[in-house]
């Protein structure tokens, strides 16, 4: 199998301009990009922009696979992290999960890398991790500590960490009401999503983000007269994708970070995979059942119309005969097993010798009719149609 990278770039917060998008054409010749997205696929080689300088002039997030055991992600927060150093820091090491503030300003740039030794298994929803890491994005500037905990815990699977000594952060309140998406990126990083379900096991709820009408219309009450026009105006003259991306991020901006309880860390890495492992085992059981209670619902069903069809087939004999032998005619496994089926109901259906007869009588003449088709011969011999 030969080697594969691929490498997205999202724009979230605004569009590039026309001097940004010079830059990101500087970065691959082969690229594909515009003012939103950037994409580049490799088969002999690898990506050598400069990930973090795209970042810096223009996208938001950044994802990049390969077959080879490489997954990153990295997301820029304008605003920096929304909490004070000595609450970050306790989740945020100097390996695997970084941030790197830009030399000037509160603005930096947060990268997930976790060494994953076998990450082999194929990845091709690219979008969608890469909406999850957007997701994650956006709850975090809105100082959701839940996001930075999911980030320890996608690191902390990596395949060089001591589970026995590894001991997780302060859990934030509320983690079992956590987004499906930001979840979603244990997945990408080869990691049980319920992970999150078991890091939630014992620890209280929280809600302290107000609804996305509530946060507009805080918004909208101090918003001025003269910047309600220009908004008018911008929308009807500029691109009103950009602009409402650009508004969604001035009204998230404008929210206040909330205060995030936590519960103390106790529980080893170890300890949580023990939990997951649990919780792991009690959905496969749920979902084989459910698989059970489906194909009996679908047998069911199935035998149903079969008893149907042997109600009529009593009635019209010749035409099921007709439809069989149309079946072979048309050639295929699949019709040449449906046309032994209905040889067979034909036989139940009639019932006795006399049933049997017709069957075997109309299955002899298919087989000299066709000799080549062993599918068909075989798929007779199954239902005792043939010796």
């Amino acid at each position: 199998m030969s080697e594969f990278q691929i490498v997205k770039f999202r724009s979230i917060d605004r569009p590039l301009s026309d001097k940004q998008l010079e830059f990101m054409e500087r970065q691959s010749s082969r690229a594909e990009f515009t003012k939103w997205e950037f994409k580049v696929e490799y088969h002999y080689s690898s990506f050598r922009g400069d990930v973090d300088g795209m970042l810096r002039n223009g996208y938001d997030v950044f994802l990049t696979y390969s077959n080879y055991g490489c997954r990153e992600i990295r997301m820029r927060l304008p605003g920096g992290l929304p909490f004070a150093k000595n609450v970050w820091s306790k989740y945020i090491s100097a390996e695997g999960l970084t941030w790197s503030a830009d030399k000037s300003g509160k603005a930096g740039i947060l990268t997930l890398a976790p060494y994953l030794e076998e990450a082999y298994d194929p990845v091709w929803e690219f979008d969608d991790y890469l909406d999850a890491t957007a997701k994650l994005r956006e709850i975090l500037i809105a100082g959701d500590l839940r996001a930075l905990y999911v980030l320890w815990l996608c690191n902390a699977m990596s395949s060089n960490v001591d589970d026995e000594a590894v001991i997780e952060p302060p859990v934030p309140h509320g983690l079992a009401n956590l987004p499906d998406e930001a979840a979603d990126l244990l997945a990408f990083f080869e990691a049980d999503p319920l992970l999150v379900d078991a890091a939630a096991i014992g620890i209280p709820a929280f809600n302290a983000q107000r609804s996305q009408g509530d946060a507009l219309n805080a918004w909208l009450t101090k918003l001025a007269d003269a910047r309600r026009d220009e908004i008018i105006q911008r929308l009807l003259s500029e691109d009103p994708v950009a602009v409402k991306a650009e508004l969604l991020s001035e009204i998230r901006d404008s929210q206040q970070t909330p205060s995030w309880p936590v519960e103390p860390p106790t529980r080893t890495v170890a300890q949580l995979l023990q939990l997951c492992e649990s919780l792991r085992q009690k959905e496969d059981e749920k979902e084989k059942k459910q698989a059970a209670a489906k194909a009996k619902r679908e047998a069911d069903k199935a035998e149903k119309q079969r008893q149907a069809r042997m109600v009529e087939m009593q009635s019209t004999p010749e035409s099921w005969l007709k439809k069989a032998s149309k079946l072979v005619e048309d050639r295929g496994t699949d019709n040449y097993r449906e046309a032994a089926s209905i040889l067979a109901d034909l036989r139940d259906a009639v019932g006795g010798e006399q049933g049997i007869k017709i069957a075997r009588k109309h299955a002899a003449h298919l087989a000299q009719k066709y000799p080549t088709l062993n599918v068909l011969k075989s798929s007779l011999r199954k239902k005792e149609l043939l010796d």
